[in-house]
């Protein structure tokens, strides 16, 4: 594979050529240190100086070495002011100086050499993000920031694309290799399957069945996907041992499926047998990763659903029984006030005496004290009946069972890893059709454990709810791991494995700039220290009155957010913007574009195919910006139609892509200087986080949308949870369930 248009022209000459700099920029990195300037001063010649100078500078500036003729005019005559030289018009000094001045340079900056360690840390470098599928231009730019950080020379561009070609090229070419010694195995055979056609359809192959995802949490859609689930499980415990022995791990499962996802099964009959075998090998284990995770999404707003459901009606029926209860409190209260001035009026008879009146306030006693036990038994009543959650839990628990007991028993969770309490009462649930009072429990806290065992009697429906709730909270917070997902597995397996860190420690720390971090008990005192200061400070502020939106109460205490008052006098920047204009959202996108090149990053899904047209995009990212459909946008745009835009939203438009697209036009904005305007503090940048609410139309399932009344009424919706700073950079966003906290 030839990679020589991993950069565009323009992206080679601005990484392979000084760049602009600021005044200020100039100012710190043309000024020589004392010992460098005290050898500058020996040199014979003016044009030699500033040569020197001049590497030096853009050295320290873009850690590499420029040709002479790249030399910015600006920078000379900056150079020449500076150190009060004579004016010259050409810089011209003997190769043989410039390389005694580079070698200066390399030993102030004690600049390591590019040896076969070096170079053999880079190799590994990009072929673990060739592994993870990053996009080359993004490998070809780690390197190059890599090389800072070895603190050595940035290689030659021929270099860098010589070792992102060997780390493209070579781990699927060891896969395939291992793999032509299966090719007689019997157990590929079952792969064959995906490449029939269906009985129902001539023109269907059996693997388009498994190419959608499906989302909805309606019981006979949750059924059809565990179904799904339960085939890939089945191939994929076949081709288990295949697959490891190859060394297909998710990345590479995940990128190779996308092109049975993305793709037409006609392209896969038309490769060899080798690829093909390869790609439905990726195709089974990452459809089994994926499936598991997207039953457990759904599991997951099931449960929660069920809560938000139980927890609803509860209160509705305490609502509804408000009067009811208020009506007997006031009985309990008027029959205590009735019974205390009876008491009283016989007290202060005079015509009765002592021993009278004992008799009968005991006669009224025990006269009243039927009525009241009997709107006490009221109470009661009335009180067990508000109280009791489980009552409502256990009402869900049949439509709970019906779509989650098959995902429970069919999902594999990862029992070295996971809470042993909800493991053995996963264990207990797949392995008994009968469950008794010998079901596990520990799982449940004290209060739980009283409902469920109420009165002797053991309630099976409760039981089975609260462990689908348990299930629910302990893969969310972690607990509970999953043994083949890409979303929940258990969080060390996400991390460096131990053989490779200890193996390589020292590279790790230095690569990832964490070389502090490698005394960590030295690391940590001064954080501890500043922060018990600052506890010691809050606090005091807090007892001596100084904190006026803290207040304590009994038991915990109280914050208020002040009010940040505008001032009048506020610098604005609308001044700066033309007024009563309208552009076009087009014209503007390609306005950035020429500055920032964002459209780059919109490359095919097969990194070695040319860009798509840019009109294309443009329209696609409209589509999506406006929450118009592509189909919409084909038929309002001319000479660009639905199919055009369904194939650059397949093959261009993946999260990678838009977020490296952002990250240019968020990297272009901070080199502007009207962003600073806008900060309060130039030299400190505030950020804000808020989420914005959508409805989601009934004919989308979507495992995001919730329900929520006070934003949706009875429909879905779900929100966009978006990152800003003063500046206005959006630097992140996601999208999140309605019913998650934002927080």
């Amino acid at each position: 594979m030839t990679l020589a248009n991993i950069l565009t022209n323009k992206e080679k000459k601005n990484l392979y050529s000084p760049q602009y700099l600021r005044h200020q920029e100039k100012v710190y990195y043309f000024s020589l240190p004392k010992e460098l300037e005290i050898k500058m001063q020996l040199f014979a010649t003016i044009e030699g100086k500033i040569t020197f100078i001049l590497l030096y500078g853009y050295f320290k500036a873009f850690n590499q070495f420029f040709d002479t003729n790249l030399f910015l005019n600006e920078d000379i005559d900056f150079i020449i002011n500076k150190y009060n030289f004579l004016p010259t018009n050409q810089i011209s000094v003997e190769k043989s100086r410039i390389y005694e001045y580079r070698k200066l340079i390399k030993q102030y900056f004690k600049i390591n050499k590019y040896t076969e360690k070096i170079k053999s840390t880079f190799q590994k470098e990009a072929n673990n993000l060739a592994n993870n599928f990053i996009h080359r231009k993004k490998i070809f730019y780690n390197l190059v920031h890599l090389s800072k950080k070895l603190n050595i020379e940035v290689p030659s561009y021929t270099e860098l694309t010589r070792i992102i070609t060997i780390a493209l090229n070579i781990h699927k070419k060891n896969i395939l290799t291992k793999l032509e010694l299966f090719l007689e195995d019997d157990k590929l055979k079952i792969l064959d399957e995906f490449l029939e056609k269906e009985e129902s359809s001539k023109n269907r192959y059996k693997i388009a069945y498994f190419r959608k995802l499906e989302h909805s949490t309606a019981k006979n859609q949750m059924l059809l996907s565990l179904g799904k689930m339960q085939t890939m499980k089945s191939k994929f415990n076949i081709l288990k041992e295949i697959i490891d022995t190859i060394g297909i791990t998710p990345k590479i499962a995940q990128y190779y499926a996308k092109w049975v996802e993305k793709g037409q099964t006609s392209q896969l009959n038309q490769t060899n047998t080798l690829n093909q075998k390869f790609t439905l090998l990726s195709f089974v284990y990452y459809q089994y990763l994926i499936r598991n995770d997207n039953l457990i999404d759904r599991f997951i707003s099931t449960v929660q659903t069920a809560k938000n459901s139980s927890f609803r009606a509860q209160k509705d029926f305490s609502f509804e029984l408000e009067p009811k209860k208020n009506q007997v409190l006031q009985s309990l209260e008027d029959a205590h006030i009735s019974v205390l001035n009876k008491i009283a009026n016989i007290v202060k008879d005079e015509k009765l005496s002592a021993l009278k009146k004992v008799e009968t306030i005991a006669v009224l006693v025990e006269k009243k004290t039927l009525s009241l036990n009997d709107i006490l038994a009221e109470k009661k009543v009335f009180d067990t009946v508000i109280d009791n959650k489980y009552d409502f839990i256990e009402k869900k628990s049949i439509s709970l069972q019906g779509k989650l007991s098959g995902i429970l028993k069919a999902i594999q969770f990862d029992d070295t890893t996971s809470n042993k309490n909800i493991i053995a009462a996963i264990n207990y649930f797949r392995e008994t059709s009968n469950i008794t009072t010998k079901a596990p429990r520990e799982f449940l806290s004290d209060e739980e454990k009283t409902a469920v065992y109420d009165s002797g009697k053991f309630r099976v429906s409760l039981y089975k709810a609260l462990l689908f709730f348990h299930v629910s909270d302990a893969i969310k917070n972690g607990t509970l791991n999953l043994k083949y997902s890409l979303k929940y597995r258990n969080f060390e397996d996400y991390l460096i494995n131990n053989d490779e860190w200890n193996n390589n420690k020292e590279t790790l720390l230095k690569v990832h700039e964490l070389e502090g971090l490698k005394n960590y008990d030295a690391f940590i005192i001064p954080i501890k220290e500043k922060l018990e200061k600052s506890f010691k400070q809050t606090n005091e502020n807090i007892k001596k009155g100084f904190n006026t939106y803290f207040t304590a109460t009994d038991d915990s205490y109280i914050l208020k957010t002040p009010k940040l008052d505008k001032q009048e006098d506020e610098e604005s920047i609308s001044k700066y913007f033309p007024s009563n204009e309208y552009i076009s959202v087009i014209d503007l996108l390609r306005a950035i574009n020429e500055e920032t090149d964002f459209l780059s990053s919109f490359q095919h899904y097969n990194q070695g195919k040319s860009k798509t047209n840019h009109n294309l995009l443009l329209a696609a990212l409209l589509g999506y910006g406006c929450n118009l459909s592509l189909s919409k946008m084909g038929k309002i745009s001319k000479g660009i139609n639905e199919n055009q835009l369904e194939n650059v939203k397949s093959w261009y438009m993946s999260e990678e892509n838009t977020t490296e697209a952002n990250d240019k036009i968020v990297a272009f904005m901070d080199n502007l200087e009207i962003v600073k305007f806008m900060r309060a503090d130039k030299d400190i940048n505030h950020t804000s986080s808020d989420g914005e609410k959508y409805n989601i139309s009934h004919s989308i399932d979507s495992t995001n949308a919730g329900y929520s009344f006070k934003y949706f009424g009875t429909d879905k919706g779900v929100v966009a949870y978006t990152f800003i700073d003063e500046s206005h950079r959006l630097f992140h966003s996601q999208v999140i369930n309605v019913n998650e906290r934002e927080s």
